[in-house]
């Protein structure tokens, strides 16, 4: 395998400020990227990282093209999309059992990329594009000689990037996953990402219009994110793009995998230990995955089920 001198480093952060652009990065050492969320990547790797050095390593954004000249590594293969709480991180943890897959689940720099004409509007679309394409580039590099398949798992809210991704990544498949939007609300009610919280992420992003409507009412909140990623999915799904695939929760955990392994041609290498993972939950490595209770009425929201329900019937 060739080695470069950014060998296991990646970008883990852009920030805006007087300077510009700039990125901070990361050694990942000898360290998988095969934790639930790239958070807990990043957490585990700076705290080593500080032990060595309280140094940080910054470079403007433009470093990253430069960066990722020459370096050994993959493409995409299957870029995961999903309303959350559906099995996205079930699926990207699945897969992560198989060293010769490079698995990258929910990368805040990914976002800060995405989102980066929120700070600068007036950014130059190509440079936007240029970023996020070294930032993946970056992040699929060879580090076992082993690798042959790369999983991008997104953001919920980056359903709304669709077709800027899509012209991005013309030819790789995007796999999209969804769940009955009641028993979704109900786990944000256990514990919320982002985007089930008022103002986290922002609203004009996520179609619903002054966060100040809902008050106190989260689970409203929460539903009406969930109507307009399933109004974006039938558009989506309205395209009829041959790369586009979708899956609901509902059919069955382990026919999710199997789904996800024949559309994205990324195969199941060893059935067994992958079965072995989805007994236990997606986030939580140590406890046993328990199924969820059927969702109380209080969660169910009509106009958001029948936005369900329409994309069920454009699928089904």
């Amino acid at each position: 395998m060739q080695y470069t001198a950014i060998n296991n480093w990646i970008p883990y952060k852009l920030t805006y400020a007087e300077k510009g652009w700039m990125v901070k990065w990361l050694d990942l050492a000898d360290q998988r990227m095969d934790l639930p969320f790239f958070d807990e990547t990043i957490q585990l790797c700076r705290i080593k990282q500080l032990e060595r050095s309280r140094l940080q390593s910054i470079s403007t954004a433009d470093f990253l093209m430069d960066a990722c000249k020459d370096l050994p590594g993959l493409q995409p293969s299957a870029f995961v999309f999903h309303v959350s709480r559906c099995g996205s991180t079930l699926v990207s943890q699945a897969f992560t059992t198989s060293a010769e897959n490079i698995v990258v689940a929910e990368a805040p720099l990914l976002d800060e990329i995405l989102r980066s004409n929120e700070q600068q509007p007036d950014l130059d679309p190509q440079t936007r594009e240029n970023w996020f394409k070294a930032a993946i580039n970056l992040m699929g590099q060879h580090r076992n000689a082993q690798e042959t398949d790369y999983i991008i798992k997104l953001d919920s809210w980056h359903i709304h990037f669709y077709e800027l991704l899509r012209a991005w990544y013309p030819n790789t498949p995007f796999f999209f996953l969804y769940r009955r939007p009641d028993q979704v609300v109900a786990s944000h009610e256990k514990r919320r990402g982002l985007q089930a919280v008022p103002g986290m992420i922002n609203p004009a992003l996520l179609k619903v219009g002054d966060v100040k409507r809902f008050g106190s009412d989260f689970n409203q909140y929460t539903s009406a994110v969930l109507y307009e990623y399933f109004i974006q999915l039938q558009a989506i799904h309205g395209l009829q793009h041959p790369l586009n695939g979708f899956f609901d929760y509902a059919d069955g955990v382990f026919e999710m995998m199997e789904a996800f392994s024949t559309f994205s041609r990324i195969p199941i290498k060893d059935a067994a230990l992958l079965s072995e993972r989805l007994k236990y939950h997606s986030k939580y490595k140590g406890d046993v995955f328990k199924p969820d209770a059927a969702a109380d009425a209080k969660y169910f929201h009509e106009d958001c089920h029948a936005a369900y329900e329409q994309l069920n019937a454009q699928i089904k």
